[in-house]
């Protein structure tokens, strides 16, 4: 991570604290709280609302960065990625509960001017998908922007849940990640489909009711 990447995400941080006790303060504000010069605010943001931003597109770098240090990370299962992803957001995200419960909705979910912080989370899911060998055959047809879209909206139903979870640790949250992560493998792991769609194709050409079952198979083998 480069120098600038590291002030940015420091002067992100303290402005989400800084909003918690005051969600209009002053730039020269956030620079005493930062212990920095408001000319290094300046030289990265524009104006308060977007170090608030840059909140959440921070919180996908550090996560990005630290999927480089988990030792076997690329021999993870599906389940462990997803599952790897949406806790360790939710683990950067616990310092600074306050500030999500104010602002996740307003600057992640229904912010349709800055769009960095769904963009990165749903390339992290294509790369997540299109790189795990274990998958079944005919699941890898559903990997296109649909399929990252509806992972994108169910980790923002999640973090709603979680906002609200009281359970001791957050227990529950890590449960329903554990649900739902495992029924996602299952579901693009399982041979079912594959099979399924097998014996659909040899019905299709060797079925006595069909009378071009022999001809598009001779073409088929072609």
């Amino acid at each position: 991570m480069t120098k600038e990447i590291k002030e940015k995400i420091h002067i992100a941080k303290s402005g989400a604290r800084l909003y918690t006790t005051n969600p209009y303060f002053s730039l020269r504000a956030l620079a005493d709280a930062a212990d920095i010069e408001i000319d290094t605010i300046y030289k990265y943001f524009t104006n308060r609302r977007s170090i608030l931003e840059f909140y959440y597109e921070s919180i996908m770098i550090e996560y990005q960065e630290s999927t480089q240090n988990i030792e076997g990370y690329l021999d993870f299962t599906l389940s462990e990625k997803l599952s790897n992803l949406a806790l360790t957001l939710i683990d950067l995200m616990a310092e600074y509960k306050e500030f999500v419960r104010q602002t996740y909705k307003p600057f992640v979910v229904c912010n349709s001017r800055n769009q960095a912080f769904n963009q990165a989370f749903k390339v992290q899911l294509k790369i997540i998908y299109e790189n795990d060998p274990h998958q079944s055959r005919l699941s890898t047809v559903f990997h296109t922007d649909l399929l990252y879209k509806a992972g994108l909206t169910n980790f923002h139903l999640l973090i709603r849940f979680w906002l609200n979870d009281e359970s001791p640790a957050n227990q529950k949250t890590m449960e329903l990640v554990d649900k739902w992560t495992s029924f996602v493998q299952e579901v693009h792991y399982t041979a079912v489909i594959d099979k399924g769609f097998e014996f659909a194709k040899y019905i299709f050409y060797n079925s006595p009711l069909n009378p071009y079952g022999a001809t598009s198979k001779n073409n088929s083998d072609e």
